[in-house]
């Protein structure tokens, strides 16, 4: 009950603070109606559960700009790319690309160069994301803002594994048949397999063998999953020992009393970065200036990410995790150190990967 207690007036603390700096880095009362009419909608799209549908955050951003937050939510990066393509005038304020699809959104024009002087926050950003090369098109001109890393590596049951398992071809190994779970995408069943083949993730020298070591793994594979939600019906229920899954749902299922640990393999594992950009289309850029500085609120992230969230661009908030989680989830510098990051891929090469992935899923 103490504990519990300790935790509401932090959390009480943290909510009065968090409605204050909104406000002190130009909250205000600019994003609302003026004549105290209808608020001002912003139009997000993201994942589900990714930040911007905080209940805590959506409170104080709202309170401190006198706005609504519309959360709207894509299946898939391609699912974005294809809204950003086709949405109108005003639809969407603010998005969030991923490394992957970035290039494409920014040759097609899709989105709003950024100003980094509007984002006070971002000088907190470690330096490497500061400088994210997909961030930028060929003009030299930012289009894009980090917002969280992670990694889709090595979950695993603590009762099934006395240590944690030092190479991503454990999903390869038929000690574990039947108990073994992969993504069912096939960015990270390509790069998965090139790096157990020693080939580079990014830019396999041989898709045959890929493809072949991929159609024996799925003679091993208890199922392929989708969601977040499906991998966790499968670890609770005792189906899968061991899977790829994301840095920060192993996190959160763990805080959920879970016996699950999280681990970037010696051999490497799949890295990504998740970023902010302004539609081209937006009709509150202004506004989604603000929404973008608020996301890389040091005390945001470093609440987020201690709580099962991705691991925090903002290097002051990546500080303030404690060091034991933070290797716990894979958001470490050590970790860091071993992630082959997802870059972009041509629509040839999508096409190509798509139909391997499909070929194993057949076969």
């Amino acid at each position: 009950m103490k504990m519990k207690t300790i935790k509401k007036i932090a959390a009480g603390i943290l909510s009065f603070s968090l409605i204050f700096s909104l406000a002190a880095c130009g909250g205000g009362g600019n994003g609302g109606s003026a004549d105290g009419g209808e608020k001002t909608k912003l139009y997000v799209v993201n994942w589900k559960d990714y930040g911007s549908d905080d209940a805590e955050f959506v409170k104080a951003f709202e309170e401190a700009n006198n706005c609504e937050i519309v959360n709207t939510y894509m299946d898939s990066e391609e699912d974005l790319l294809t809204r950003l393509k086709t949405s109108g005038e005003g639809e969407i304020d603010v998005c969030l690309p991923n490394c992957t699809i970035l290039p494409a959104a920014i040759s097609g024009g899709y989105l709003e160069e950024i100003d980094t002087s509007k984002i006070a926050n971002f000088n907190d950003l470690f330096d490497r994301f500061k400088t994210q090369e997909e961030c930028f098109g060929d003009d030299g001109k930012m289009y894009a803002v980090p917002f969280v890393w992670g990694s889709t590596a090595l979950a695993y049951n603590t009762n099934d594994f006395d240590k944690a398992p030092d190479t991503i071809a454990v999903l390869f190994d038929e000690k574990y048949k039947g108990k073994i779970t992969f993504r069912d995408d096939y960015n990270d069943a390509i790069m998965t397999a090139a790096l157990v083949l020693g080939q580079d993730p990014n830019n396999p020298s041989d898709l045959n063998a890929v493809k072949e070591l991929l159609i024996k793994q799925k003679a091993l594979n208890r199922t392929y999953w989708q969601t977040g939600d499906e991998f966790s019906k499968l670890f609770v229920s005792g189906n899968i020992s061991v899977g790829l899954m994301w840095s920060g749902q192993a996190a959160t299922m763990k805080q959920e009393g879970e016996p699950i640990s999280f681990t970037v393999p010696a051999d490497g594992a799949i890295g990504w970065v998740d970023n902010w950009a302004i539609p081209a289309k937006s009709q509150n850029k202004e506004l989604a200036y603000k929404f973008i500085n608020a996301m890389l609120d040091k005390d945001f992230q470093h609440r987020w990410a201690s709580g099962g969230g991705p691991a925090p661009a903002n290097q002051a908030a990546a500080e303030m995790v404690d060091p034991e989680y933070a290797a716990s989830a894979g958001m470490d510098e050590e970790s860091l150190g071993r992630l082959v990051f997802m870059k972009y891929r041509s629509d040839d090469v999508k096409k190509a990967w798509n139909e391997l992935w499909t070929e194993v899923k057949t076969a």
